[in-house]
């Protein structure tokens, strides 16, 4: 376990220097292609995006990334980038889980109840929501989610929620919902393979053979069984939510990581736009990281 646990983190070093400099590359290239720097240079991209990689990495163990101004006109005030990776951090985190947690409960209840009515009307149906869920774009289900509000609000007078902006209440809604389709459709398909596959394996038969109640067999056999799979699908759905982050977060209104990254790329604002890239590149592998842990927790086999 300490071995795999150095692996992973020297891992994770080394990725997140890879996101610094491709990151520092991009902003290069940008500026190149859109004539922001003279076409004669004694550095080649590749270069010049070493040197800022290193000049940003000097300046975050030093703790002095700067700051960036937000606002406009005289409300436009000067904000330590620190500052504005936690306040944006914050928002999308709880984006986040609260999308996942939709995505978990009724993916995991919806796919669990295909696998029991395998066959059936409700399981037929159910994959082929999945198959929709996986498939549309996360920006037409949120303008879609949004055209809907709106000719209710026209056609009753009555305001569900809110199409846009930020707050902890209803405005949480539709962003939520649209970030949490895809996962909830990949983690309910999956729930219901894996509880399939599962269910249909010799030591099932024996227990079903031995008198074993209903309970017992799902409960004490199929589900555990059918454990890393789900676990799987679960990281699965936290990189579809992190790659629709900035999209969704764009549509409405929602000032949090993938807004304020879109801002930066279009500002070419490189600590900010790295600091983000950061942030979200370090959630992910350690969410993927707690996940391999669980792993070994939940299938023995794993240890070894």
């Amino acid at each position: 376990m300490g071995r795999f646990l150095l692996r992973r983190l020297v891992a994770i070093v080394l990725i997140s220097l890879a996101i610094v400099f491709f990151c520092a590359l991009g902003i290069e290239l940008m500026r190149q292609s859109t004539g922001g720097m003279p076409r004669v240079q004694p550095l080649s991209p590749l270069a010049r995006a070493l040197r800022e990689a290193r000049s940003y990495l000097s300046n975050l163990f030093r703790g002095t990334l700067g700051s960036v101004y937000r606002g406009t006109g005289r409300n436009r005030v000067a904000v330590p980038i620190v500052s504005v990776v936690a306040d944006t951090y914050v928002k999308s985190l709880g984006l986040i889980l609260f999308a996942l947690l939709i995505a978990a409960t009724v993916g995991i209840v919806a796919g669990a109840l295909a696998a029991v009515w395998e066959g059936s009307i409700l399981s037929t149906s159910v994959l082929t929501a999945t198959l929709l869920g996986i498939s549309l774009p996360s920006f037409f289900t949120a303008v879609l989610l949004q055209v809907m509000e709106i000719v209710w609000y026209r056609r009753t007078g009555v305001r569900l929620v809110p199409v846009g902006g930020f707050g902890w209440d209803a405005h949480i809604v539709l962003p939520a919902l649209v970030l949490a389709a895809r996962p909830l459709a990949q983690i309910a398909r999956m729930t219901a393979v894996a509880m399939s596959e599962a269910a249909h394996q010799d030591f099932v038969r024996t227990a079903w053979a031995k008198g074993l109640s209903t309970k017992q067999i799902w409960g004490g056999h199929v589900v555990p069984n059918a454990a890393v799979s789900i676990l799987t699908a679960l990281g699965l759905s936290m990189r579809f939510s992190l790659g629709s982050l900035p999209v969704v977060e764009y549509f409405f209104g929602w000032p949090g990581l993938g807004a304020t990254l879109l801002t930066a790329i279009q500002g070419r604002q490189l600590n900010l736009l790295v600091s983000l890239a950061l942030a979200l590149g370090m959630t992910f592998m350690l969410v993927n990281l707690l996940l391999d842990l669980a792993y070994r927790w939940v299938d023995p086999r794993l240890r070894v």
